[in-house]
């Protein structure tokens, strides 16, 4: 069992196609969600990105999203397409009075890119920046739906899941999960010193407590992972595989039983190595 501190430099372009662009302009664009999300949009600049997320009052993940600078003052927000027009009109009904105005971009789509293929990534980008959820991620980008970039995520999905990054709707599904149990405080996607948000009294709670009790990890062993699979210790149940591929998944574990696990860590009967997620950098 380790910790996940540095990962591998393999490089990789792509259009992730399971994620869409909500546009949002107007004087306060920058304003009206700053009471209702985890985290920002103010701070957000050319080059700069922000993860965020939309909670429940209950505390679980409706969605995660990124936010990234238009070139004009308003913002694109990566959101995850299959709740891209239930977001759409959450945020409506909270911009109230503010000036601001939205709309889902269909003709734009979100790019990813590392190593040699950032330069290709650049050259297609209307809003371009780090991936701001860990170092070394990938670059993120919003592009023209028309940009010949493909849709061979493997590359992007082996990176994200090396650095314990979870994302919706590959690894979970909306109002299923707490901030931290899919590490959303360590990705740097909840700022807890900035006021209200939607479902601020139970995360903060959490965060102050201590000791959280969930959390996904990077899994690594032989064969393919299958979503759902239970992850064990002897008889004891640690949790489930969240997402996986050829090698490697992310699974949602209960830490102090995999902190007091004698036995081996197994998935369908194979052996597996264990990396939790290290504190935020």
């Amino acid at each position: 069992m380790g910790h996940i501190e540095a990962m591998s430099d393999t490089g990789f372009l792509t259009r992730l196609s399971h994620r869409a662009v909500i546009h949002i302009t107007g004087a306060d664009a920058r304003d009206f969600l700053q009471r209702v999300v985890t985290n920002g949009p103010q701070g957000v600049t050319p080059g700069k990105a922000l993860g965020s997320a939309l909670l429940t009052p209950q505390g679980k993940v409706l969605a995660d999203f990124i936010f990234l600078d238009d070139g004009e003052g308003g913002l694109f927000v990566d959101v995850p397409a299959g709740e891209a027009d239930a977001l759409l009109k959450r945020f409506t009904l909270y911009r109230l009075r503010a000036k601001a105005e939205l709309a889902l971009r269909d003709d734009l789509a979100v790019a990813a890119a590392r190593g040699d293929a950032i330069a290709a990534l650049e050259a297609a980008a209307l809003a371009l920046a780090l991936d701001p959820r860990g170092p070394g991620l990938a670059m993120r980008a919003i592009v023209p739906v028309t940009a010949d970039i493909g849709e061979d995520g493997a590359g992007y999905i082996a990176a994200k899941a090396a650095a314990c990054v979870t994302e919706m709707p590959l690894d979970y599904g909306p109002a299923e999960m707490f901030s931290t149990d899919v590490n959303h405080d360590l990705l740097h996607m909840i700022d807890y010193r900035k006021g209200c948000f939607v479902g601020q009294e139970v995360a903060s709670r959490m965060h102050r407590k201590g000791g959280v009790r969930k959390r996904t990890a990077y899994l690594t062993g032989q064969g393919s992972f299958a979503q759902g699979a239970p992850v064990t210790a002897g008889e004891t149940p640690l949790g489930e595989i969240l997402s996986g591929g050829q090698g490697f998944a992310l699974a949602l574990l209960r830490v102090d039983r995999l902190e007091a696990a004698d036995q081996p860590v197994m998935v369908d009967g194979q052996p597996v190595s264990v990396h939790l997620p290290g504190p935020p950098s």
